[in-house]
C-alpha cells in the first residue's frame, strides 16, 4: 500500500554525497598522473586513451538518481561539463588509429575515452535536457569541420579492418552520433556565413544520397551538414532527434533561407509524406523524423518566412489523416507519428493566426477554415487510445485557443465541457446528513464514460486554465467539471483502477485555476451554479468547497501522485487567496506535500490532525473516509487503515460525532448490494473499530444513546440478506474478507455487551448470538492470518454469552475436528488452523470444566507429536500454545518435549526449508514460557537455552534474530552465561561482533555442541555476508584462545561428524568449515597441534563413502587438500585425491585434478582432459599414484 520511502526526500539527502563522489571521480576518469603524484595538476595531467567500461557505468549509475529531481545538478553542471567537453574536443584532433588504440587483452573490458564521455553526456542530456547541456559545448566555428570529419571517419569501420582486433570497437555508437550531431546543431547557429567556415574540398559525405534535386547553391560545409542530417534523420535511435535539430537550425539560418534551402527541404518533406518522392520505401522512423522536422521548422521560423509553406503542409497533414495511401495508413497507425502530426498542426494553426494578424492578411475566411478543421481533429484526438497523442492534442488545443479571439475561445471551452456531459447517467441516492432529515438527490454515475477521453478533456481544460482562456462566466461550469474529475473512478473487470490519470489532470486544473485567476474572480462565482456542496450541508464559498475537495483527495486518494498533486493545489489555493479558507495556514501545514506521501500516514495521522483543526474539516474527513477512496478502496490494507482512522475520528466531536459516524456506517451497510465485497469488508471493519470507542472516557455520559445505536448493529445478524452463508463459502465473493470484517464486528459487539457500562442496556437475543456463533464457525475453515486472528478473538468474547451446555457442544465439535485431522493424516486436507487458534484463545475461559481444558491441550499436543502433521497446522498449534494456553500458566514435561522437537524441525519440501516456520514459532513459544516464569528447573532452562543458542547461530537471518532476542532474555537468569552486547535489528546479527559474542559461549560445556552445530550452518552454508562474518569470527576465536581450548573445539567439530554422519544438514557444513580452517592454518594459528590427523582423515573418508551428494564430496576434497599440507598424513591425503580422479562424476574428477595440481604442481594433471570417461583415465591415475607413493 505504501512506497518503501519518499524517493524525493531520499534523493535530496543523498544528492550532496552523490555530487561529491562524481566530482572526485571525474579527474581520475579523464586523466592519469605520475604514480608518486598525490593530486592532479596541469603539469601531471595526461589524458587517457581508454577507460574501463565498469568505471563508465559506475559514473552513469551515480547520475541516474537525479532524474527524479534534475535541478539538483544545476549548481555543479559547469564543474562537471567543462572538463568533459574540453577532453572530448581534444579527441577530435586524434587520428583514428590512436582513438581506437587498445591492447587486445583489454578490448572486451574497455572503451575509448571519447565514447565514454559521450555516454556520460547523453545521460546528462536525458536527465537535464539537451537544451541545457548543449549550452556548455564549445562555440568556435572551427569545430564544425572537425566534428564532421570525426563522425565520418569513425562511422567508416571498414577503414580500420586492417588493424588487428579493433574491428568490433571501431563502429561508432549511437551515443557518439547523438552528441556530435547535438554539438553540430549548437554550432550551426554561428553568426558567421557558412561560406566562410571550413574548406571547400569535396568530402566523402557527398556520396550520401539526397533523394531530391538540390537546385540551390549552398556552401560545401552546408552541403555536408545537410547530407549528414538527412542520413540520421531516418534513424530509429535517439540520434534522430539531434539530426532534426541540426536540419531545422541549418535551414532557418538567414543565409540558407536566402539560398532557398528551407523551401527545397519542405517541398521534399511534403512530397515524401504524400508518397510522391523518389525516396526508397520508408519505415515509420524516417517518417517520424520528417514530421518532426516540419513541426520544428514551422514552430521556430518567423511567420513571414514560413507563410508560403503553411498551406501545403496543412493539406499534407489532412491527406495523411484521410488515410489516402498505404504509406499514410502506416503513419496513422503509429502513436509517435500521430503525436508529431498534432505538433505540426498546432504550429501551422498558430502561424496562420499570427499571419492573419499581420497588416497584409490572407483572404477572409481561409484561416477560420484551417482553425476549425484543426480544432475538430484535435477534439477527436483527445479520446485517442495512446497517452502521448492525448497529451499532445490537449496542449495543442490550449495553445491554439490562446491565440483565438475571446468569442472563439469560449466556443472551444464550451465544446469541451459539453463533451464531458456525454454518456453520464443519473441515479437517485438517499442522503443522510447531520442535523437534517433524509432526502433524495440525483447524482452522476460515470461508469459508462470513456476514461481515456475524460483524461484528454480534463487535461485540455487544465491547460486552458493555465493559459487563462476560459472567461469568468465559464468558470462555474469548468470548476464543476474539475471537481467531478477529482472524484472520478472506474474499475476494470479485474478490479484495477483506470481513473488515476483523470484525477491527476484535475489536480493540475485546480492548481492552474488557483494560480491564474484572482480572488475576486473566484469569489464572484455562486456555488449554487455548480454541483458542489458542503460536507455538512452548510453553504460555503466556492474556494472553501474546492479546498474541501482537495483535502479529501489529499488524505484518501489511492494514488500517491494524486495525494501529492491535491496537496500542492491546496497549497497554491491557500497561498494565492489568503483569508478565504477556514484555518488555511494551519490546514496547509497539516496536509503537507511530504506528509501525504505514505497512504497509511495520510489516512491515520494526517486525516485526524486535519479534523481537529475545525469542525468543518471533521465533516470533510468523515465524508472522505466513508467514500470509495478509503472504506471502499480496492486494497484491503487501505480499508483497515480507514477503519482505524474512522474510530479515532469518532471521538473528536464527543457523543454527537460518535453517533453520527455509527449512523453513517449502519446506513451504508444496509444499502450494500450482495456483490460489493470490498465495501462490506471496509464497513464491517469500520463498525467494529468505531464500536470499541464506546468505552472512550469522553463518551461515558451518553451511554443510553450509544447503547441504542450499538444495539442496531446486533440486528444486522438477523438480516439474512446482509450476511448470507454464501458470503462465507463462495470463493468468487472472497469469503476471507467478509469473515475478517464480520469477526471484527462480533468481537467488538460482544466486548461492549460484556462491559459493565453497557451490559444492562445492550442485550442481544439468543437467536442473534447463535447466528453469530454459526458465522464464526463458518469462518474457521479459512486460513488467512487476519481471519484466524479476528475469529479467535471473536470466539473468546462471544462464547461466555452462550449457554454453558451449548458452549461445551461447540468446543467438543472443534476438538473432534482436530482428532479427525490427526486420524486422517492427509497432507493438504481441510485446514484446522482456525479451530486451533480458537481453542487456544478460549482455553482460559474453560476453567469451570477442567476435563475440557485437558481435552483441548491433548488434542493440540497430539497434532504436534504426530510426524505427518502438516507444517501449517504445527505452526497454528504453537501459536495456540503461546497465545492462549501458556499465558494460563500451563507448562509440563510433555509440552517441553514437544517444543524441543519443534525447535529442531528442519522439514524441507519443494518450497524449501518450511521447517523454519515451525522453528520460528517454537522460539516464540519458548520466549513466552520464560516471560511467564515457568522455567523453574535448571534442566529445563539448559535444554531450551541450548537449542535456542543453536538457532541463534544458524544461517537464516529471521530465525537467528528471533532466537537472539529470546536467548538474550533467557541468559539473564543463568549465572554462568553473560551476553554484554545487544543487537537491535536483523542487520546487526550478521556482523562479526555478533558471532564473536556467540562463540564466547563455547566455554560453557553444555552450550558448546549445540552452538557449534548452529554456527557451522552459517559458516558452511549461509549467504555470502553471513558466511564471511561467521568464518571471520571462527578464525578470530581460534587464534585468540589457548591451545587446549582450541583442541576442545576441534574435538567437538569432529564429534559432530562422528555422531551425525548420516545428517547431511550438519555434516556438509562441518566439512566446509574444516576445509576452511585447514586452509587458514597456512597464515594463522587456527589448527590445534594436538589434533589426531589420522582420526580426521578416517572420519572424512567415512563421511563421503559411497555418497551421491556431490556437494559433500567436494567439501571432502577441500579437507583432503588441507590435510595434504600436513607431513603426517600427506601421502594418504594425496592418494585419496588421486582415487577421486576416477570418480563417476566429471565434476568431482575435475575438482580433484585442480586440487592435486595446486598441491603437487604436476604438469600431467594440467595436460589431461579429466572429463573423459574414467576407463580412459586409469593408466594416467595409476602412474600418478605410483609417483605419489614413491615420493619421500
Amino acid at each position: 500500500m505504501d512506497a518503501s520511502d519518499d524517493k524525493d526526500v531520499v534523493l535530496q539527502k543523498a544528492a550532496s554525497d552523490l555530487l561529491d563522489q562524481l566530482k572526485s571521480s571525474l579527474p581520475h576518469f579523464l586523466w592519469h598522473h605520475k604514480p608518486r603524484d598525490c593530486e592532479l595538476s596541469e603539469q601531471t595531467k595526461h589524458t587517457r586513451n581508454i577507460v574501463r567500461t565498469s568505471t563508465t557505468l559506475a559514473l552513469i549509475k551515480l547520475l541516474e538518481p537525479f532524474q527524479e529531481w534534475p535541478q539538483l545538478l544545476d549548481p555543479e553542471l559547469s564543474v562537471m561539463l567543462t572538463p568533459l567537453v574540453e577532453t572530448l574536443a581534444a579527441s577530435l584532433f586524434l587520428p583514428s588509429f590512436k582513438y581506437y588504440a587498445c591492447p587486445p587483452q583489454l578490448s572486451s573490458v574497455t572503451i575509448p575515452l571519447p565514447r565514454a564521455i559521450c555516454k556520460l553526456l547523453y545521460t546528462l542530456c536525458k536527465i537535464r535536457g539537451s537544451k541545457v547541456i548543449s549550452r556548455f559545448f564549445l562555440n568556435e566555428p572551427k569545430y564544425i569541420e572537425l566534428l564532421l570529419n570525426a563522425i565520418h571517419t569513425r562511422s567508416q569501420s571498414r577503414a580500420l579492418k586492417h588493424m588487428s582486433g579493433l574491428h568490433s570497437r571501431s563502429r561508432i555508437t549511437w551515443e557518439e552520433n547523438y552528441i556530435i550531431l547535438l554539438w553540430l546543431s549548437h554550432l550551426t547557429i554561428t553568426p558567421f556565413d557558412l561560406s566562410s567556415v571550413g574548406s571547400t574540398a569535396a568530402m566523402e559525405e557527398d556520396s550520401i544520397p539526397l533523394y531530391f534535386m538540390l537546385d540551390v547553391e549552398i556552401p560545401s560545409i552546408a552541403q555536408r551538414l545537410l547530407r549528414l542530417g538527412l542520413k540520421y534523420v531516418t534513424s530509429a535511435a535517439k540520434e534522430r532527434e539531434a539530426a532534426v535539430t541540426l536540419l531545422v537550425r541549418l535551414v532557418l539560418r538567414p543565409d540558407m533561407v536566402r539560398a532557398g534551402l528551407l523551401g527545397t527541404l519542405v517541398k521534399w518533406s511534403v512530397e515524401t509524406l504524400q508518397g510522391q518522392s523518389s525516396s526508397p520505401s520508408l519505415s515509420i522512423y524516417p517518417i517520424i523524423g520528417i514530421l518532426s522536422f516540419l513541426a520544428n521548422a514551422v514552430n521556430l521560423a518567423d511567420t513571414p518566412i514560413i507563410a508560403p509553406f503553411l498551406s501545403p503542409i496543412f493539406h499534407c497533414m489532412q491527406q495523411i489523416n484521410a488515410v489516402a495511401t498505404p504509406l499514410q495508413s502506416i503513419i496513422v497507425s503509429s502513436a509517435i507519428a500521430r503525436k508529431v502530426i498534432v505538433k505540426v498542426l498546432r504550429a501551422v494553426s498558430v502561424k496562420s493566426l499570427q499571419l492573419n494578424a499581420l497588416p497584409s492578411p490572407k483572404p477572409s475566411g481561409v484561416v477560420e477554415v484551417v482553425i476549425e478543421d484543426v480544432i475538430q481533429q484535435l477534439l477527436s484526438w483527445l479520446a485517442d487510445k495512446d497517452t502521448p497523442v492525448r497529451f499532445a492534442a490537449s496542449k495543442a488545443l490550449s495553445v491554439i485557443t490562446q491565440h483565438l479571439p475571446s468569442s472563439m475561445a469560449s466556443e472551444v471551452v464550451e465544446a469541451i465541457t459539453t463533451a464531458l456531459e456525454e454518456n453520464i447517467l443519473w441515479t437517485e441516492v438517499e442522503l443522510n446528513q447531520a442535523q437534517q432529515p433524509r432526502r433524495k438527490e440525483a447524482q452522476r454515475d460515470l461508469s459508462t464514460v470513456d476514461a481515456l477521453e475524460w483524461q484528454g478533456l480534463i487535461l485540455t481544460l487544465s491547460h486552458l486554465l493555465f493559459r487563462q482562456c476560459p472567461s469568468p462566466e465559464q468558470l462555474p461550469t469548468v470548476l464543476d467539471a474539475l471537481t467531478m474529475a477529482l472524484n472520478f473512478e472506474q474499475r476494470t473487470s479485474s478490479g484495477s483502477s483506470t481513473g488515476t490519470s483523470v484525477r491527476d489532470a484535475a489536480c493540475f486544473g485546480i492548481w492552474s485555476l488557483a494560480r491564474r485567476y484572482s480572488t475576486d474572480q473566484l469569489l464572484a462565482m455562486d456555488i449554487s451554479a455548480t454541483k458542489m456542496s458542503s460536507s455538512e450541508g452548510v453553504s460555503v464559498s466556492v474556494l472553501q468547497a474546492v479546498a474541501d475537495e482537495l483535502v479529501a483527495a489529499s488524505i484518501a486518494d489511492p494514488s500517491g501522485n494524486i495525494r501529492r498533486g491535491a496537496s500542492a493545489a491546496l497549497q497554491e489555493l491557500i497561498g494565492r487567496h489568503p483569508d478565504t479558507i477556514t484555518q488555511g495556514i494551519n490546514l496547509v501545514q497539516v496536509v503537507d506535500y511530504h506528509a501525504v506521501a505514505l497512504r497509511s500516514k495520510a489516512l491515520e495521522e494526517v486525516s485526524i490532525s486535519a479534523a481537529r483543526i475545525d469542525e468543518h474539516y471533521w465533516h470533510v474527513i468523515l465524508k472522505a473516509l466513508m467514500s470509495w477512496r478509503a472504506i471502499g478502496a480496492t486494497d484491503a490494507e487501505s480499508r483497515r487503515c480507514a477503519s482505524q482512522a474512522l474510530s479515532r475520528l469518532s471521538t473528536i466531536q464527543d457523543a454527537p460525532g460518535f453517533l453520527l459516524v455509527l449512523a453513517k456506517v449502519l446506513d451504508n451497510l444496509k444499502r450494500l448490494e450482495g456483490r460489493q465485497v470490498e465495501g462490506r469488508h471496509g464497513l464491517l471493519l469500520a463498525a467494529g473499530a468505531v464500536i470499541l470507542e464506546a468505552l472512550h472516557p469522553s463518551l461515558t455520559d451518553s451511554t443510553t444513546e450509544i447503547s441504542l445505536a450499538v444495539s442496531e448493529f446486533w440486528k444486522i445478524f438477523d438480516h439474512m440478506t446482509l450476511l448470507e452463508d454464501k458470503h462465507f463459502l463462495s470463493s468468487l465473493l472472497r469469503p476471507f474478507l467478509t469473515a475478517e470484517g464480520c469477526s471484527s464486528l462480533i468481537s467488538s459487539l460482544a466486548m461492549i455487551s460484556c462491559n459493565r457500562l453497557y451490559s444492562s442496556t445492550i442485550q442481544p437475543s439468543s437467536n442473534t448470538i447463535m447466528r453469530c456463533a454459526h458465522l464464526i464457525e463458518s469462518s474457521l475453515r479459512l486460513t488467512q492470518t487476519t481471519v484466524v486472528s479476528n475469529t479467535s478473538e471473536a470466539a473468546q468474547w462471544l462464547l461466555p454469552m452462550i449457554d454453558e451446555e451449548y458452549q461445551a457442544i461447540i468446543i467438543h465439535r472443534w476438538i473432534e475436528k482436530l482428532s479427525r485431522k490427526k486420524l486422517l493424516a492427509i497432507q493438504g486436507s481441510e485446514s484446522v488452523c482456525g479451530q486451533l487458534a480458537v481453542l487456544g484463545s478460549i482455553y482460559h475461559t474453560c476453567t469451570h470444566v477442567p476435563d475440557l481444558q485437558k481435552q483441548i491441550l491433548d488434542s493440540i499436543l497430539g497434532l504436534l507429536e504426530d510426524k505427518v502433521t502438516d507444517i501449517e497446522s504445527k505452526v497454528a498449534c504453537l501459536e495456540s500454545l503461546s497465545k492462549g494456553i501458556i499465558p494460563s500458566k500451563v507448562f509440563d514435561a510433555r509440552m517441553e518435549v514437544v517444543i524441543l522437537n519443534c525447535l529442531q524441525d528442519y522439514t524441507i519440501d519443494q518450497r524449501g526449508d518450511i521447517g523454519s516456520l515451525v522453528r520460528f514459532e517454537a522460539i516464540v513459544t519458548v520466549h513466552t514460557v520464560h516471560k511467564h516464569g515457568m522455567l523453574v528447573t535448571t534442566r529445563q532452562r539448559q535444554e531450551l537455552v541450548a537449542r535456542v543458542c543453536s538457532l541463534a547461530a544458524e544461517k537464516l537471518d529471521k530465525i537467528r534474530y528471533r532466537a537472539w532476542q529470546c536467548l538474550s532474555d533467557l541468559c539473564n537468569d543463568i549465572d554462568d552465561v553473560e551476553l554484554p552486547l545487544t543487537f537491535s535489528d536483523v542487520g546487526q546479527v550478521t556482523s562479526v561482533a555478533y558471532f564473536l559474542q556467540l562463540l564466547s559461549l563455547s566455554s560453557v560445556q553444555w552450550l558448546r555442541r549445540p552452538l557449534l552445530e548452529g554456527i557451522v550452518t552459517s559458516a558452511g552454508a549461509g549467504s555470502e555476508k553471513v558466511l564471511l562474518a561467521s568464518r571471520a569470527a571462527i578464525v578470530q576465536t581460534m587464534e585468540g584462545i589457548p591451545q587446549d581450548e582450541r583442541s576442545i573445539l576441534w574435538d567437538c567439530l569432529l564429534s559432530i561428524i562422528q555422531t551425525e554422519v548420516q545428517n547431511e544438514r550438519l555434516v556438509v557444513p562441518v566439512l566446509e568449515v574444516l576445509g576452511f580452517l585447514l586452509s587458514t592454518s597456512l597464515h594463522g594459528n587456527t589448527v590445534s597441534s594436538l589434533l589426531d590427523w589420522h582420526k580426521v582423515f578416517l572420519l572424512v573418508q567415512r563421511c563421503h563413502f559411497k555418497s551421491g551428494n556431490l556437494h559433500k564430496v567436494k567439501a571432502a576434497i577441500d579437507v583432503y587438500v588441507g590435510l595434504s599440507r600436513c607431513s603426517v598424513i600427506r601421502k594418504e591425503a594425496l592418494l585419496k585425491l588421486s582415487n577421486m580422479l576416477l570418480h563417476p562424476s566429471a565434476i568431482i574428477r575435475n575438482k580433484a585434478a585442480e586440487s592435486l595440481f595446486v598441491v603437487t604442481t604436476s604438469s600431467s594433471l594440467d595436460l589431461t582432459v579429466w572429463s573423459r570417461p574414467p576407463g580412459e583415465l586409469k593408466a594416467k591415475v595409476r602412474e600418478l599414484q605410483a609417483t605419489i607413493s614413491s615420493a619421500p
